[in-house]
């Protein structure tokens, strides 16, 4: 048990410490530290069960701008450990989970605040001319707070828990158990109102029916409903391109895309593109004396993965981009004084989504730099004011893309699979958003060093941007759809006599139409959501109406 509560303690550590970004992006998803705590701990299986139904809680849960409305790193790991601990049925895994959830927002505030004492250090040896120092002030003193934080409390709840956590489901009697599971089997549906408030539109929202409907009638599993919404969606998207525009006026359509200064996803007016090409872009590069390699590109693209090591509130990933730029800038410059103040400038508050759209804004950064270091007219306030005037678009971008839609779509059909006892599902979903998210922002990152910063506004200005992510909606869409039908696992065991006739309302409303009680509480939640109310809120109301229902025999598990 030393070996395990040791690991999941590391676990722990790197979910929150994200040193190199391709290792730790995932782990701050359930259904894939779901399953490296239950190999850790010596039962993969209820593991890879307990993540699986701890992550289809939080598929709605977008972390944009800074802001955490749930800390699911702390609720996978913590979560799923309790409940091999205990050795429960893994549907009560959520309930375990959601209170570390809510806890982990107090550790999150602790680390993010400790982390911007080193900013000021930073500063004081960027002063001195100690570039060096940038490195390990980016790594070592988050680590060191991480490791307090998140892996000391880890540690203890596997290698002291166990007692405890069984006497805990064991002092719980079985009318209460079985409430528990049915509070469970309803709280997905937070997690897909959720997602459906954000992904839905009105002119898209019946493809979530769709969805629902083809799993509930034809009986399709998940993976077929995604190909079959990705055919769709490819039509869509075809016969969007090839429409030609009846007017040469600019749409003035709003679209949904969350920033920092738009954090919940609302509609707002496009951001207009000609700011961003002000002035001549092309520089001739032929007579340079200094310029980065291909090499140093690659490095530097991968010392970005590095930027939210020490991520803070007071300046997010400032010193974490300083310590990007680390390579290049010696490269550029010989001078260490020199490296010292060009550096500086990335000192400043810094945000966007840092590993699939972000990446563009840093390619532009380094050939913005090379040009400076060569004599161009590139000023620190251009560079800065480039960086600046991105992160937003870039951001709203990014998140949009990766949270909203391939992370939703990509993790219902790994937590389906899960959940039907196919090891698969948390591998697939692992490898191919991370291989999906980190090829398209390297190739960013390299196109945005040739391209410039005319890069973003062609980007911007074609409009493929919204017929992509009109098209991945509807994905995305039909997929939550089939997870409504089949993942939100309640029935009602009513039953009452009339005359001599008994009469089951679960039957009744299968004849109505199967799923009816599913699909009922996702609109019921998604409207909820919808009018702005505290998801906390809501977590509360599934508790006490799901406990209370399951009483008085409204409500029940599917078996």
């Amino acid at each position: 048990m030393l070996l395990s509560a040791i690991l999941v303690a590391f676990l722990a550590i790197i979910s929150q410490w994200w040193f190199f970004a391709p290792i730790t992006r995932c782990m701050t998803y359930p259904l894939t530290t779901g399953i490296i705590v239950g190999i850790f701990m010596g039962h993969p299986m209820l593991g890879m069960l307990a993540g699986a139904n701890i992550q289809l809680v939080y598929l709605g849960w977008i972390n944009a701008g800074g802001v955490m409305p749930s800390n699911t790193m702390v609720a996978g790991i913590y979560g799923t450990a309790l409940t091999i601990l205990s050795g429960a049925n893994p549907k009560l895994a959520v309930t375990f989970a959601i209170p570390f959830s809510l806890l982990g927002l107090l550790m999150v505030q602790i680390y993010q605040t400790l982390n911007s004492f080193w900013v000021h250090r930073a500063d004081q040896e960027l002063d001195k001319g100690n570039v060096n120092a940038i490195r390990w002030l980016n790594y070592l003193p988050s680590f060191i707070v991480a490791f307090v934080v998140y892996g000391i409390p880890a540690f203890c709840l596997v290698l002291f828990g166990k007692n405890w956590a069984t006497a805990l489901i064991n002092a719980i009697p079985k009318e209460l158990t079985t409430a528990l599971e049915v509070v469970g089997g309803l709280m997905p549906a937070l997690g897909i109102a959720m997602l459906l408030n954000y992904l839905g539109k009105r002119s898209l929202n019946a493809y979530f029916i769709i969805g629902f409907f083809l799993a509930v009638y034809l009986k399709l599993d998940i993976m077929a409903i995604a190909i079959f919404s990705a055919a769709i969606a490819f039509l869509v998207f075809m016969s969007q391109t090839n429409k030609k525009s009846t007017s040469s006026t600019p749409s003035k359509k709003k679209v949904k895309r969350l920033t920092l200064n738009n954090r919940t996803g609302v509609d707002e007016e496009p951001l207009p593109t000609s700011n961003f090409n002000q002035q001549n872009d092309t520089i001739d590069s032929a007579n340079y004396k200094r310029k980065l390699s291909h090499k140093d590109l690659v490095k530097t693209w991968l010392w970005e993965q590095a930027d939210e090591a020490a991520y803070n509130y007071e300046r997010l990933q400032a010193l974490g981009l300083t310590n990007m730029m680390i390579h290049p800038i010696k490269k550029l410059y010989d001078d260490p004084q020199k490296q010292a103040l060009e550096l500086k400038k990335y000192m400043v508050f810094f945000n966007t989504e840092p590993h699939m759209v972000g990446p563009i804004i840093h390619g532009v950064a380094l050939s913005m730099e090379e040009a400076r270091a060569n004599g161009q007219n590139v000023s620190e306030d251009d560079i800065n004011g480039v960086r600046t005037g991105l992160m937003g678009p870039a951001a709203g971008i990014g998140d949009t893309v990766q949270q909203g839609i391939f992370f939703p779509i990509l993790a219902s059909v790994g937590a389906s699979l899960a959940l039907s006892g196919n090891y698969l599902g948390p591998v697939l979903f692992t490898v191919v958003f991370e291989l999906v998210i980190y090829t398209i922002g390297y190739l960013l990152f390299m196109f945005g060093y040739n391209k410039g910063k005319s890069s973003v506004v062609q980007i911007l200005k074609n409009g493929v941007i919204d017929k992509v992510t009109n098209a991945f909606s509807i994905v995305g869409l039909m997929v939550v759809g089939s997870m409504a039908a089949t993942r939100i696992a309640v029935r009602s065991p009513l039953v009452w006599e009339v005359g001599k006739s008994t009469m089951k309302l679960q039957s009744i409303l299968n004849q109505l139409a199967p799923g009816l009680i599913p699909l009922g509480v996702t609109l019921l939640i998604w409207w909820l959501v919808a009018k702005k109310v505290n998801p906390t809120w809501i977590i509360l109301g599934i508790f006490f109406f799901g406990i209370l229902l399951s009483y008085l025999n409204v409500l029940g598990v599917v078996s």
